[in-house]
């Protein structure tokens, strides 16, 4: 008995040829940014500008607090800043100058520490204390401490103290004001002040009646007290020797520390002259409002062209990054590679 036939298909010994494969198209790369449906492209792109422009706004905004926060950190008032209103502080009729205290400024106002001193011009000429282009601090200081009136920005002087020894309450006769500073005691007409520095028109020495002072404490009918004697650099008479027109009362008294708002330290010169202007109050030095013209143009200009350099910086990178020569990737030498060893041998 034969076995089944089985009926098979005869193999060619040969190896079948392979028709080659027609090569594929490479795929263009997306353009950067792109979007798959031109639809949605269309309408995320408004929402993508919008948005980057709240996230500008709310970085300008944190900016801003963070300066003004940090402005009222130092100063320790608010507002931090005045806008300086007359020209008494100027060192010249004409012109400004950065330093100095001039019509339109910004001055920062910082606040006197429990212990911290004021040196007035006599005793910052002793230890070499200038501020402002001047000797000794600069104050700000409320009027006769009237918190109703403007405030004024000027340079103390010399602390006077009242000797009370010869004054008679019942008469408001007698009475004499005591300058330790100068070593000066029992004053009761005038002492000066020799060379004093501003303004250059003062030719002689800077002269403190000290009688007018007793005569204003008179006139009002209070007992007479010490404080600081101030003045403007561009006056030529000390404040409390001098009337004051369209006040009430038309003079100044010795400055007590409690009337005092704080030391004037540091400026931003011209940025006041906007609300002047705005206001219709004094003019500022010629070259001030041209000084203010050129900040705000260089204001406006400096983060545009920052950006400009940034995205010219990137770029150049960019090119040269695609410019640079790609190394071939290293091909290990089969020759000298060792066979791995055989299992089992």
């Amino acid at each position: 008995m034969g076995l089944p036939s089985i009926t098979g298909v005869k193999m060619d010994s040969k190896k079948t040829e392979r028709r080659p494969r027609a090569p594929r198209r490479p795929l263009e790369p997306a353009k950067k940014g792109a979007l798959t449906d031109p639809k949605l492209d269309r309408a995320r792109k408004p929402i993508l500008g919008e948005r980057s422009f709240v996230y500008d706004l709310m970085g300008a905004a944190i900016i801003l607090l963070i300066l003004i926060g940090s402005l009222y950190t130092y100063t320790g008032n608010w507002p931090p800043l005045v806008v300086v209103q007359s020209g008494s502080m100027q060192h010249s009729d004409t012109r400004s100058y950065v330093g100095t205290i001039d019509t339109g400024d910004l001055v920062f106002v910082k606040s006197l520490g429990p212990k911290e001193e004021i040196i007035p011009y006599i005793n910052g000429l002793e230890i070499k204390h200038r501020t402002y282009d001047s000797w000794g601090d600069v104050i700000i200081f409320r009027p006769n401490g009237d918190s109703e009136r403007t405030a004024i920005i000027h340079r103390s002087v010399v602390y006077i103290e009242f000797n009370e020894t010869t004054f008679d309450p019942t008469t408001w006769q007698g009475g004499a004001y005591d300058v330790p500073s100068m070593g000066l005691y029992h004053v009761t007409r005038s002492f000066s002040i020799k060379n004093y520095e501003w303004p250059k028109s003062l030719t002689n020495d800077l002269v403190i009646d000290v009688e007018r002072i007793i005569d204003n404490f008179r006139t009002l009918g209070i007992q007479p007290h010490g404080g600081y004697l101030t003045k403007g650099d561009d006056n030529s008479a000390i404040d409390q020797t001098v009337p004051f027109h369209n006040e009430d009362p038309p003079f100044l008294l010795p400055v007590l520390r409690e009337w005092i708002i704080g030391k004037s330290r540091g400026e931003l010169p011209w940025f006041g002259i906007i609300k002047l202007k705005i206001e219709g109050r004094s003019d500022p030095p010629e070259n001030s409002v041209r000084l203010l013209v050129i900040a705000l143009i260089a204001l406006v200009l400096t983060p545009f062209l920052l950006d400009l350099a940034v995205h010219y910086v990137q770029t150049r990178l960019g090119k040269k990054v695609e410019e640079a020569p790609q190394e071939a990737p290293l091909v290990p030498d089969r020759r000298r590679m060792r066979p791995p060893p055989r299992r089992g041998g």
